[in-house]
């Protein structure tokens, strides 16, 4: 080998080592705290991996280094953030550079054809999406979509009326199944036995988060490379079998037939506005609303009872609200929604002590500029850090905030203190229905039965985390 290629391949050597230290320095060169690197290539993912919870991770690092850091998803540069203020110009104030979140690979690689109202990241695709499906999910339409969801509430009760009373019970279960249950009925996807079999393997495969998230990542990787056969047939037939199903409701609909249920209101509101949703799109979306509303809704519920047994005081609160308003001749939404005052700042404090989704509160720079005297860099990911910011004394006493007080959201507090569901523009699209479910759930349980814990001893949750932050099975 000549001089001239050893001096050659000594300048490149060099050059990849500045460049990646130069890379590696962008936070130390900004003044802006971060953990220790392990890896060149892998940053901080493989802390992130190795720790028990990801949540927990962050929020021991934001004790350490701030309400302010960051770290390196590879050797995309994020920023976790707690500040409020800092908060505040991402999410409302500078929304228009911040307005995606971050693009998951899956995503990447299928197309924006196939991006829904979560995952889009061009401005223009989730406004026209978010535009048109909004409708879906006022309150108007939520109140239609109520006694469905009663409906599936009363199965759930009539399978706890089987086991005997006094029996020790594993709840979250039948969560699951209720929650799968309510989700299908309301986009109205199983009506035969042989498609009941199909939602049992779904609700096996689904009830672990991780076989949840591969289910989502199959569907969109079989989109990409559009093969007809897969050996996988519990999720490729679910979305096979949600395409025919549009096909056919769309048929339907040109013979002035009418369902109620969410495919329904999606193709009413995709049919009223000028713009029109691709069928890619709306499979897209009936898609992640079954995903997203599985596992997050019973795991609140799951979360929900837990304090129920440990706080009697706060149950039989519930309880008497319940009798107050429920023996009453008003509206059932009217009284879920407005009435139940109680329940709903019951609701409210525990998705602020145990936030399910936190990984999804995240957005992605898309251009360079200043928030609150930090230079971001177009790219750059902004992670909040949800459990720091519910455990800030400052923003939720003067109760102590490791202590479970529903009364604390009688005050008024910033809007971006509490963030179970995301926040500004963005917010979760199907909060409302989220919220109508879980109450109407605890409305029916209390009103029938008395909470207990399994033991006089003080009960501790163990928590896990995948995608969303969970109890042990």
């Amino acid at each position: 080998m000549s001089i001239i290629s050893i001096l050659f391949i000594c300048i490149i050597l060099f050059l990849v080592v500045y460049l990646l230290y130069n890379h590696l320095c962008y936070f130390s060169n900004r003044s802006i705290p971060s953990p220790p690197i392990h890896s060149i290539i892998f940053g901080h993912l493989y802390d992130l991996w190795s720790a028990k919870s990801y949540s927990e991770q962050l929020r021991q690092w934001t004790r350490q280094y701030g309400s302010v850091y960051g770290l390196f998803e590879g050797t995309r540069p994020q920023y976790v953030i707690s500040d409020i203020k800092v908060m505040e110009e991402i999410f409302i104030t500078q929304f228009a550079r911040f307005y995606a979140r971050r693009t998951a690979f899956a995503n990447r690689i299928v197309g924006k054809e196939h991006f829904n109202v979560f995952s889009a990241n061009i401005a223009q695709l989730w406004k026209k999406q978010r535009k048109i499906l909004n409708p879906t999910f006022s309150g108007a339409k939520m109140r239609r979509l109520l006694p469905t969801v009663e409906a599936c509430v009363n199965v759930f009760m009539k399978r706890l009326a089987l086991i005997p009373n006094g029996t020790i019970i594993n709840i979250y279960e039948l969560y699951k199944r209720l929650t799968m249950d309510t989700i299908c009925k309301v986009e109205e996807l199983f009506r035969h036995d042989f498609e009941r079999t199909r939602l049992g393997r779904i609700h096996r495969a689904t009830s672990h988060t991780l076989l949840a998230n591969v289910w989502v990542f199959i569907y969109r990787l079989q989109l990409f490379f559009k093969s007809k056969n897969s050996s996988l047939p519990a999720g490729i037939w679910l979305r096979r079998h949600m395409y025919e199903f549009i096909q056919q409701r769309h048929i339907d609909l040109n013979k002035k037939k009418s369902v109620e249920d969410f495919v329904q209101l999606m193709i009413d509101a995709v049919n009223s506005d000028k713009e029109q949703l691709l069928p890619t799109e709306l499979l897209s979306n009936v898609f992640i609303i079954l995903i997203a509303g599985f596992e997050t809704t019973s795991t609140a519920l799951a979360y929900c009872t837990y304090h129920l047994a440990i706080h009697p005081d706060i149950q039989q609160k519930l309880y008497e609200e319940l009798l107050e308003h429920c023996s009453s001749d008003s509206n059932s939404y009217d009284v879920i929604m407005s009435k139940l005052t109680y329940m709903d700042m019951f609701v409210r404090e525990v998705l602020r002590m145990h936030p399910i989704a936190v990984q999804a509160i995240n957005r992605e720079c898309m251009e360079d500029t200043d928030v609150a005297g930090y230079h971001i860099q177009k790219g750059s990911s902004i992670q909040v850090d949800v459990l720091s910011v519910h455990y800030n004394q400052e923003l939720w006493g003067p109760e102590p905030v490791d202590e479970f007080h529903p009364e604390r959201h009688s005050c008024k507090r910033h809007p971006l203190a509490y963030m179970p569901f995301g926040g500004g523009p963005r917010i979760c699209i199907g909060m409302r229905f989220a919220l109508m479910e879980i109450k109407s759930c605890l409305a029916r349980l209390m009103s029938t039965y008395r909470i207990l814990p399994s033991s006089q001893e003080k009960y501790e949750l163990n928590i896990c985390e995948e995608s969303v932050i969970a109890p042990e099975q």
